[in-house]
């Protein structure tokens, strides 16, 4: 599907992930939030209301006693804690993580109930190379609020111009 302002959304959010070392930032509402390291960059989503979404700030609340001001930025940083972080995994570690996903992906297609869903959230959050991506995420939003807050000015125009323009959101 094409979407309406899909290049400028792409600019406004890559702009600002460029200091972070993020060569290029992409909406992509079929992948969601995901870092590719071959090439440095991010693709990210209109955070909908989805569970595995909720249980992330949850998660991000209990493991780390945070609350989450904006989901999208958060999520956007764990991407980019993932950059941060792609040295602290070893080889081993890594295809460990790489088993458990695809595991816990498996499984998910299976599960009915909330508590099953929780549950198998809470094992890939907690997975080495998300906990340290997360870790990463949390502190650098602690402890750079101006930053944030600037990057979050600067891109909110945009999604809020993206969604308008696209009827994400709608109340249809």
């Amino acid at each position: 599907m094409g979407y309406k302002g899909i290049r400028k959304l792409n600019k406004t959010v890559s702009n600002e992930l460029k200091s972070f070392g993020i060569k290029r930032a992409f909406y992509d509402d079929e992948i969601g939030y995901c870092y590719f390291p071959s090439n440095s960059k991010i693709s990210f989503k209109i955070l909908e209301e989805d569970i595995s979404d909720e249980l992330f700030l949850e998660f991000i609340k209990d493991t780390f006693d945070y609350d989450v001001p904006n989901s999208f930025i958060i999520s956007l940083l764990h991407e980019i804690g993932h950059h941060y972080t792609l040295d602290l995994i070893d080889e081993e570690t890594n295809a460990f993580c790489e088993f458990e996903k695809m595991r816990i992906d498996e499984e998910m297609e299976n599960a009915t109930t909330e508590e099953e869903i929780k549950a198998l959230n809470y094992q890939y959050f907690n997975l080495p190379d998300e906990i340290e991506a997360t870790a990463w995420a949390v502190e650098y939003a602690e402890t750079h609020p101006k930053k944030i807050k600037m990057m979050w000015n600067k891109m909110c125009n945009t999604l809020i111009e993206f969604c308008e323009n696209n009827d994400i959101f709608s109340e249809d």
